[in-house]
C-alpha cells in the first residue's frame, strides 16, 4: 500500500547472492528523535556507522506530575542535523538512498489546520491525566481496554492525555486538526503527511492490536472525533518524499524517499536481535523497555501487568514491561552528587569501587512513577538506608541497582506471561557504556547478557527496516545474519556469589514497596503536594 514500486523495481534489477543482493554502495540516513537529543546517523548497506550528528534539547519537568516539551524544538533540532548531515554528504560526494524515522512513543501534540501546534507536546511520562483514567474507567473497563489495545489504563499512553486536552483545555481542543506523536510530527515536516504506523498507534489505547486497524468502539465511547487522527500504515512503509521546502533548508536533494520505521523500542528490538521466541532485549536510555518477540498477540492472564503491541517487524507483536526512569536517575545523581563531572568519570570510578549492595542503600527508581510490574502513576522515587557513615558512592551504586532489579523482576514477569524460557538478554542505551552497569544485569538477571558494540539499537534498527523495505535484503532474519558478526558482541555472565546477594536485596526492595502501597503513604503524599500547589 505504502511502497512506491518505482524504488523496488530499481533495486529488482541486481541480483540475490545468499539471500542478499549485491548492490552498489548505499547510504541511509535514520533519525532517531528521542526524548533528550535528536541524533540523525548514516549506515551504509553493510550496517556500517559511517557518521553521526546528535542535536540536544530539553524536557521541562514541573510539580505536580507535567513532562512537557515545545514541539518547535524538535523542528528546529531536525533542521540543525540534516544541515550537519548535508555537509558531510556533499564532502564525501555520496547520495542518501531513504531517510528513515524512528521515535519516542505515546505523547501527544495538538495541531491546527495551518499545522501549527497549539499547545506544548504532553510527553510520555507525563501523569497529569491521572483523573482521565478514572473517567475513562466508568466508560471502558480496564480489562476490555487491555484485551483490546494491549495496554494498561494509565497516564502514560496517549487516550488519557487526549481526553485531558479535551476537558482541561477546551479551547485548545476546538481548534486541534490533528493529534499525532513526536515520529507523527518528524513525518508531517519531511512529506507534509499525517501518517503514523502500527507501532506509535499500538501505544495510543486506540488501535485494535488484534487486527492493526483504528477501534472505532473505543473511538466513539469515549467522545473523541477519528477525523483528529493519523492516517495508519504498516511499519517500514514509504509515506512519502522529502519535501522541497525541506531540500531548500537543508541543502539536501529533494524527493529522498522516506520511511517510517516505528517506535524506538520496536526498532531497538530488530537491532537486538529479538525476532525470535528466546531472547529479551533491554535498551535503556531516559527509561528501560524490556520486549520479547511473539508471533501472536499475548495478554497476562492474572492481571494487566505487561503490554502488547505491535512490533516494527509488520504483522507481528512484541510483550513488554518498562521501567519510567533508569538512565535519567543516574543522571540525577551525577547532578546532585557530582556537580563537576561532567563526563560521568568521578561517578562512574566510586561506584566501581562500591561494594554489592551498596552498603545496605537501597533505591526505589519510580522517580516519576513506576510502570510495570507494579503500574502505580502515584508512586516516588525513595532511597532508603541511609546513615551517617554513607557515602555517596553508595548512593549512585544503589541507583544502579535498583534500576537493575526493578528490570530483573520485569524479566521474571515476561517468562510468566509468555511462558517462554529466556536464555538471553540483549542489551543497549547509553548507560551500557559503563561495564559496571552490565555486569550487575548479568547477576541481577541471573542470564547471560550480551551487548553490541554499536550501541545505537534504536537507529540500527530503523536503518535494517528500510533496508529489508526497499529490497536490500530479502529478510530482518538474513539482514541480522550478514551484518551482525560474532566479533562484535561483549557477552557478560553471571557471578553466582553476586547472584545471591542480589536475590536477597530484590526482596528487601520489593518488601520496602509493598509496605508504603499497602499503607497508601503514595496516594496521602499525593494529596499534600496538591493541596501545596493548588
Amino acid at each position: 500500500m505504502w511502497i512506491e514500486n518505482t524504488l523496488i523495481k530499481q533495486y529488482d534489477q541486481t541480483s540475490l547472492k545468499n539471500g542478499s543482493k549485491v548492490i552498489f554502495e548505499m547510504y541511509i540516513l535514520s533519525l532517531d528523535v528521542g526524548t533528550s537529543s535528536m541524533r540523525g546517523i548514516i549506515y551504509d548497506e553493510r550496517g556500517k556507522l559511517i557518521y553521526s550528528c546528535q542535536e540536544h534539547y530539553k524536557v521541562e519537568y514541573k510539580p505536580p506530575n507535567i513532562v512537557k516539551q515545545d514541539p518547535l524544538t524538535w523542528k528546529r533540532a531536525l533542521y540543525n542535523v540534516l544541515n550537519c548531515i548535508s555537509e558531510y554528504v556533499k564532502q564525501q560526494n555520496i547520495d542518501l538512498e531513504a531517510i528513515c524515522v524512528t521515535s519516542q512513543r505515546a505523547s501527544v501534540i495538538p495541531v491546527d489546520r495551518e499545522n501549527q501546534p497549539l499547545y506544548d507536546a504532553i510527553m510520555w511520562q507525563d501523569k497529569r491525566s491521572y483523573k482521565q483514567c478514572s473517567d475513562i474507567n466508568k466508560i471502558i473497563s480496564s480489562e476490555e481496554l487491555y484485551k483490546k489495545t494491549g495496554l494498561v489504563l494509565d497516564p502514560y499512553f496517549s487516550l488519557p492525555k487526549m481526553i485531558w486536552l479535551k476537558q482541561e483545555k477546551p479551547e485548545i481542543y476546538k481548534k486541534t486538526y490533528k493529534l499525532i506523536g513526536v515520529q507523527d510530527y518528524i513525518i508531517f515536516l519531511l512529506t507534509n503527511k499525517y501518517v503514523t504506523d502500527w507501532t506509535q498507534a499500538s501505544r495510543t489505547m486506540l488501535m485494535n492490536i488484534s487486527n492493526f486497524k483504528w477501534d472505532d468502539s473505543i473511538i466513539d465511547q469515549v467522545g473523541l472525533d477519528k477525523s483528529l487522527l493519523p492516517e495508519l500504515c504498516p511499519p517500514g512503509s514509504i509515506v512519502g518524499q522529502m519535501s522541497e521546502e525541506v531540500s531548500k533548508l537543508t541543502n539536501l536533494k529533494t524527493g529522498i524517499p522516506v520511511i517510517i520505521s516505528g517506535g524506538d523500542q520496536q526498532c531497538a528490538a530488530i537491532a537486538l536481535n529479538v525476532i525470535k521466541p528466546g531472547i529479551v532485549e533491554v535498551n535503556t536510555g531516559t527509561g528501560s523497555f524490556i520486549i520479547m518477540y511473539s508471533d501472536k498477540p499475548i495478554f497476562d492472564k492474572n492481571n494487566t501487568r505487561t503490554l502488547c503491541s505491535a512490533a516494527a517487524i509488520p504483522g507481528k507483536w512484541i510483550v513488554e514491561a518498562g521501567v519510567l526512569t533508569t538512565g535519567s536517575i543516574y543522571g540525577w545523581v551525577k547532578e546532585q552528587f557530582y556537580k563537576d563531572d561532567e563526563n560521568f568519570v568521578q561517578i562512574n570510578k566510586e561506584v566501581e569501587q562500591a561494594p554489592v549492595g551498596s552498603d545496605g542503600v537501597v533505591m526505589l527508581p519510580h522517580f516519576e512513577g513506576s510502570a510495570a510490574p507494579y503500574w502505580n502513576p502515584l508512586a516516588t522515587g525513595l532511597i532508603f538506608n541511609l546513615t551517617l557513615g554513607t557515602k555517596r558512592a553508595s548512593i549512585a551504586r544503589s541507583a544502579l541497582e535498583g534500576i537493575t532489579l526493578e528490570l530483573a523482576e520485569n524479566i521474571k514477569l515476561l517468562e510468566q506471561v509468555t511462558e517462554a524460557e529466556i536464555h538471553t538478554v540483549t542489551i543497549a542505551g547509553g548507560l551500557t557504556k559503563f561495564d559496571v552497569f552490565n555486569e550487575i544485569q548479568a547477576d541481577a538477571f541471573n542470564k547471560q547478557v550480551v551487548k553490541f558494540k554499536n550501541s545505537e539499537a534504536t537507529s540500527f534498527g530503523a536503518a535494517i527496516s528500510a533496508m529489508v523495505t526497499l529490497g536490500i535484503y530479502a529478510s530482518y532474519e538474513i539482514a541480522l545474519q550478514k551484518i551482525q558478526k560474532e566479533k562484535d558482541k561483549i557477552t557478560y555472565t553471571p557471578n553466582m556469589e553476586n547472584v545471591e546477594k542480589y536475590k536477597k536485596i530484590a526482596w528487601r526492595k520489593n518488601e520496602l514497596y509493598k509496605a508504603l502501597d499497602d499503607k497508601n503513604i503514595y496516594r496521602t503524599l499525593q494529596n499534600d503536594i496538591q493541596l501545596i500547589h493548588s
